[in-house]
Protein backbone atom coordinates (compact mmCIF):
# COMPACT_ATOMS: atom_id res chain seq x y z
CA UNK A 1 0.00 0.00 0.00
CA UNK A 2 1.02 3.22 -0.92
CA UNK A 3 -0.15 6.66 0.10
CA UNK A 4 -1.01 9.50 -2.27
CA UNK A 5 -0.83 12.90 -0.25
CA UNK A 6 -3.16 15.49 -1.95
CA UNK A 7 -2.00 18.77 -0.77
CA UNK A 8 -3.90 21.90 -2.49
CA UNK A 9 -5.61 25.03 -1.08
CA UNK A 10 -9.35 25.03 -1.19
CA UNK A 11 -10.17 26.12 -4.22
CA UNK A 12 -9.13 22.96 -6.63
CA UNK A 13 -12.08 20.60 -5.38
CA UNK A 14 -12.80 19.51 -9.22
CA UNK A 15 -9.44 18.26 -9.22
CA UNK A 16 -9.18 16.78 -6.11
CA UNK A 17 -12.60 14.78 -7.15
CA UNK A 18 -10.39 13.57 -10.08
CA UNK A 19 -7.30 12.72 -8.56
CA UNK A 20 -9.68 10.44 -6.23
CA UNK A 21 -11.58 9.01 -8.95
CA UNK A 22 -8.25 7.90 -11.09
CA UNK A 23 -6.63 6.11 -7.86
CA UNK A 24 -10.24 4.56 -7.36
CA UNK A 25 -9.31 3.32 -11.00
CA UNK A 26 -6.02 2.80 -10.74
CA UNK A 27 -6.70 0.19 -7.91
CA UNK A 28 -9.48 -1.73 -9.88
CA UNK A 29 -7.32 -1.97 -12.92
CA UNK A 30 -3.76 -2.61 -11.67
CA UNK A 31 -4.10 -3.24 -8.00
CA UNK A 32 -4.24 -6.52 -7.61
CA UNK A 33 -2.06 -7.67 -10.33
CA UNK A 34 0.27 -5.03 -9.87
CA UNK A 35 0.67 -6.11 -5.86
CA UNK A 36 0.39 -2.14 -5.29
CA UNK A 37 -2.37 -0.22 -3.85
CA UNK A 38 -2.79 3.66 -3.37
CA UNK A 39 -4.69 5.20 -0.84
CA UNK A 40 -5.28 8.93 -1.40
CA UNK A 41 -4.72 11.23 1.33
CA UNK A 42 -5.91 14.56 2.89
CA UNK A 43 -5.56 16.53 5.91
CA UNK A 44 -9.49 16.99 6.23
CA UNK A 45 -10.13 12.67 6.27
CA UNK A 46 -6.59 11.57 8.01
CA UNK A 47 -6.06 14.02 10.79
CA UNK A 48 -8.31 14.27 14.32
CA UNK A 49 -8.45 17.56 16.42
CA UNK A 50 -4.87 17.92 18.55
CA UNK A 51 -3.16 20.55 20.45
CA UNK A 52 0.57 21.31 21.42
CA UNK A 53 1.49 22.22 18.41
CA UNK A 54 1.23 24.67 15.18
CA UNK A 55 -1.86 23.01 13.19
CA UNK A 56 0.66 22.23 9.83
CA UNK A 57 2.98 20.32 11.93
CA UNK A 58 0.02 18.36 13.72
CA UNK A 59 -0.93 17.60 10.20
CA UNK A 60 2.47 16.87 9.36
CA UNK A 61 2.49 13.98 11.86
CA UNK A 62 -0.17 13.20 11.33
CA UNK A 63 -0.62 12.16 7.85
CA UNK A 64 1.51 13.80 5.68
CA UNK A 65 4.97 12.36 7.03
CA UNK A 66 3.26 8.77 6.38
CA UNK A 67 2.70 9.78 2.96
CA UNK A 68 4.68 8.15 0.13
CA UNK A 69 3.35 10.43 -3.20
CA UNK A 70 2.56 14.56 -2.58
CA UNK A 71 0.28 15.56 -5.44
CA UNK A 72 0.27 19.47 -5.16
CA UNK A 73 -2.04 21.67 -6.89
CA UNK A 74 -2.30 25.68 -7.01
CA UNK A 75 -5.09 27.43 -9.32
CA UNK A 76 -6.74 30.68 -8.17
CA UNK A 77 -5.33 30.65 -3.97
CA UNK A 78 -2.19 30.29 -2.31
CA UNK A 79 -3.61 29.20 0.75
CA UNK A 80 -3.21 29.56 4.58
CA UNK A 81 0.05 30.80 6.01
CA UNK A 82 1.48 28.10 8.87
CA UNK A 83 3.89 30.73 10.60
CA UNK A 84 6.40 28.68 8.65
CA UNK A 85 5.63 29.16 5.06
CA UNK A 86 3.13 30.64 3.11
CA UNK A 87 0.39 28.38 2.84
CA UNK A 88 0.21 24.35 3.71
CA UNK A 89 0.57 23.37 0.43
CA UNK A 90 4.10 25.44 0.11
CA UNK A 91 5.10 23.94 3.45
CA UNK A 92 3.97 20.00 2.46
CA UNK A 93 5.69 20.32 -1.25
CA UNK A 94 9.14 21.69 0.58
CA UNK A 95 9.10 19.20 3.33
CA UNK A 96 8.37 16.61 0.66
CA UNK A 97 10.93 17.45 -1.53
CA UNK A 98 13.29 17.78 1.40
CA UNK A 99 12.68 14.15 2.74
CA UNK A 100 13.03 12.83 -0.71
CA UNK A 101 9.04 11.78 -1.73
CA UNK A 102 7.76 11.62 -5.10
CA UNK A 103 6.40 15.58 -5.36
CA UNK A 104 4.18 15.68 -8.66
CA UNK A 105 2.92 19.40 -8.99
CA UNK A 106 0.25 20.73 -10.99
CA UNK A 107 -0.69 24.67 -11.67
CA UNK A 108 -4.09 25.08 -13.27
CA UNK A 109 -3.62 27.64 -16.14
CA UNK A 110 -7.60 27.70 -16.51
CA UNK A 111 -9.53 31.12 -15.57
CA UNK A 112 -10.26 31.46 -12.10
CA UNK A 113 -13.56 33.53 -11.63
CA UNK A 114 -12.22 35.19 -8.63
CA UNK A 115 -8.05 35.42 -8.31
CA UNK A 116 -6.45 38.21 -6.16
CA UNK A 117 -3.98 39.99 -7.65
CA UNK A 118 -2.15 38.81 -4.58
CA UNK A 119 -2.72 35.70 -4.68
CA UNK A 120 -1.53 35.52 -8.10
CA UNK A 121 1.57 36.92 -7.64
CA UNK A 122 2.38 34.49 -4.53
CA UNK A 123 1.42 31.40 -7.01
CA UNK A 124 3.85 33.00 -9.53
CA UNK A 125 6.52 33.47 -7.35
CA UNK A 126 6.15 30.12 -5.56
CA UNK A 127 5.80 28.34 -9.41
CA UNK A 128 9.86 30.23 -10.56
CA UNK A 129 11.42 29.48 -7.11
CA UNK A 130 10.04 25.94 -7.96
CA UNK A 131 11.23 25.84 -11.44
CA UNK A 132 14.51 26.17 -10.38
CA UNK A 133 14.77 22.74 -8.71
CA UNK A 134 11.99 20.71 -10.08
CA UNK A 135 9.58 19.89 -12.98
CA UNK A 136 6.16 20.86 -12.71
CA UNK A 137 2.92 20.86 -14.67
CA UNK A 138 0.28 23.27 -16.53
CA UNK A 139 -2.95 22.22 -17.45
CA UNK A 140 -5.85 24.63 -19.03
CA UNK A 141 -9.05 22.81 -18.08
CA UNK A 142 -9.91 19.54 -16.07
CA UNK A 143 -10.39 17.18 -18.90
CA UNK A 144 -6.61 17.84 -19.53
CA UNK A 145 -5.55 17.77 -16.07
CA UNK A 146 -7.38 14.17 -16.02
CA UNK A 147 -5.72 12.63 -18.59
CA UNK A 148 -2.66 14.04 -17.70
CA UNK A 149 -2.57 12.74 -14.24
CA UNK A 150 -3.64 9.44 -15.01
CA UNK A 151 -0.66 9.05 -17.45
CA UNK A 152 1.40 10.36 -15.16
CA UNK A 153 0.38 7.78 -12.47
CA UNK A 154 0.84 5.06 -14.68
CA UNK A 155 4.25 6.23 -15.48
CA UNK A 156 5.01 5.93 -11.75
CA UNK A 157 3.62 3.03 -11.16
CA UNK A 158 6.90 0.87 -12.23
CA UNK A 159 8.96 2.76 -9.60
CA UNK A 160 6.22 2.46 -6.92
CA UNK A 161 6.02 -1.42 -8.24
CA UNK A 162 9.92 -1.38 -7.74
CA UNK A 163 9.83 -0.08 -4.45
CA UNK A 164 7.16 -2.99 -3.29
CA UNK A 165 9.52 -5.36 -4.24
CA UNK A 166 12.16 -3.48 -2.21
CA UNK A 167 9.82 -3.46 0.79
CA UNK A 168 9.01 -7.23 0.67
Amino acid sequence: MFSLFFSAPSDVTEEHVIVRGVIDDWNIQHGRASGVRLELVHWKTHTYPAAGGRAQAIINKQAFDKSDVVVGIFWSKFGTPTGRYGSGTEEELHRGIRNGKRVMVYFSRRAAPKMKPLEHAKIEAFRKKLGKKAFYWEYSDVQLFERDFRNHLAMLAPELQEQHKVRK
